[in-house]
Order: C-alpha cells, then structure tokens, then sequence
C-alpha cells in the first residue's frame, strides 16, 4: 500500500511538472511580446514592424523619445509632427505613410529606414504628358531637422528635378541620409498620355490591290507608295501576247515550204523549180 502511495504520489509530481512547464511556455511569449513594444503611453503605441502599426496609425505628436532605441520600429501611418527623435535607435524603422513635419532626427541612427510618403517626397507623382516623349517632372525634398537629401536614382542612375519621363509608370528612390546612417524613400512617378496624342501611328505600307478610294482599305490608312497601275499592266501584258502571237505566226508562214501545184497531165511543177517531174518522181 505505501508502495502504491508513492507511486501516485511521483505520478503528481510528474504531471505538476509538466503543468508548471506548459505555463511556462505560454507565458513565455507574452514576456517577449512585451519586449517588443518599445512605446506606449497615451495614444502613442510604437511597437516592432513585425507586429505592424495599431489600427489608424500612432498619434506621437511632440513626444519625447530622444535617446530611445527603436529599431525596427512601425511607424506607419503614425503623426510624429513636432516630435524628438534625436539620437534615437531607428535601424529599419519604417516610416511609410507617417506625419514627421517638424520632427527632428539629429544624430538619429536611421540606416536602412524608410521614409516613403512620409512628408518628405510625395509617394506618387502624376504628370501628364506635353508630348509623346513623356513630360517632366519636378519634385524637391523637404527635409526634416537632422535629415540631409541625397540623389534619387533609377537603376542607379541619378535623377535630377525637371528629367523627362516617358509615358507609362516608373519607379525612384532618394536617399536621405543624418549624421549616423542613410535612409530611403520610394517614389513613384505616374505620366498620363496627352489627351491629343490618341491617335494610332500611320503605317508605312497598306495591303493591295483592293484599296478604294485615296483612304485604302477600311480600317486603314493611306499608303505612302505609289499606286499600281493594274490597267496599264493588262493593256502592256495584252499587247506583248499580241506581237508575240504575230511573230510566231510570221515565223511559221516563213519557214512553210511553197504548195505543188497539179498541171492538167497529171505532172506535178514545183514553183521554185521549172523543169516538170514525172509522177513518182
């Protein structure tokens, strides 16, 4: 019976172990998703890219995270005008669609951030185009405290304000850069086609025979080569069967041999000969 008594009792003891480890582990998460929020105090909630951006984005105007580190931070969307970012931590931190008009990133760490649309560049562009090889396009940076700007480039070729682009939609990125890393932001540049410029290109060539009138064939414009003369062609070709018909015909009257002629005596005479033949001969 004690035998017994200590086996259920090792029995519970195991399995409060293995309860106590499960709790563990589910609060174990909960301890690092904590790690991860880096700010939270009123309606400013900063937190990991990997969590995304609370709903409707961050309301941090005028807060105070000088010194704070934050990289990877999600500030998506968030209204951080007026705020002190200065020597902050911000590797990564993505600034996509964020408020950072008078906030001040002096000697913030910003390497590899992103500040598309953020205040700086305009997330898209749209120009129309003057002509069919594009229009220009003029942007110009506006950077806050601590940022300066650098080129934008596409494929690695800088761009500069005023550089026509074609029809159609093409991509830049600028660069911005503090005293402690480089950043980027993402523009995309949109040129609608000029409202006159719809018309199709006219084709050198157009099919034949068949077109009617100066237009060709519907659907179609006129052609750039000179019209056949099909009229011209049959009446050439007609003559040419003609004297060849003619020659053929003199040729063979030419080289036929003159007809015998039968005299009343039954003695054939041969025109090109006077002497008379005998029959048989």
């Amino acid at each position: 019976m004690a035998r017994r008594f200590a086996i259920q009792r090792g029995r519970i003891s195991m399995m409060a172990a293995v309860a106590l480890g499960s709790l563990a582990l589910v609060i174990a998460p909960a301890t690092v998703a904590n790690a991860e929020v880096f700010y939270d105090e009123g309606g400013c909630v900063v937190q990991q890219v990997t969590d995304g951006a609370p709903a409707g984005g961050s309301q941090c105007a005028g807060v105070d995270f000088g010194g704070t580190s934050m990289g990877q931070a999600a500030f998506m969307g968030a209204n951080l005008a007026g705020a002190n970012l200065s020597g902050s931590k911000l590797q990564a931190a993505n600034f996509t669609g964020a408020n950072i008009e008078g906030a001040d990133f002096t000697d913030a760490q910003i390497e590899g951030a992103d500040f598309t649309d953020s205040g700086i560049l305009p997330g898209t562009i749209t120009v129309e185009a003057a002509d069919a090889s594009g229009a220009p396009v003029d942007f110009a940076p506006v950077v806050p405290a601590g940022l300066t700007a650098g080129d934008c480039l596409i494929v690695d070729v800088p761009v500069v304000s005023g550089t026509v682009f074609p029809v159609g939609d093409s991509g830049m990125v600028c660069k911005f850069s503090s005293s402690n890393g480089t950043a980027i932001a993402v523009v995309k540049i949109q040129v609608t086609p000029h409202p006159e410029q719809t018309e199709a290109p006219t084709p050198l060539f157009t099919d034949e025979p068949g077109a009617t009138g100066s237009t060709g064939p519907v659907g179609t414009a006129a052609s750039t080569r000179q019209p056949t003369d099909w009229g011209l062609i049959a009446a050439v070709g007609g003559g040419a069967i003609v004297v060849l018909a003619l020659g053929v015909a003199a040729m063979v009257i030419s080289r036929r041999r003159p007809a015998v002629a039968t005299g009343d005596d039954g003695v054939e005479s041969d025109e090109d000969n006077d002497e008379p033949k005998a029959p048989g001969a």
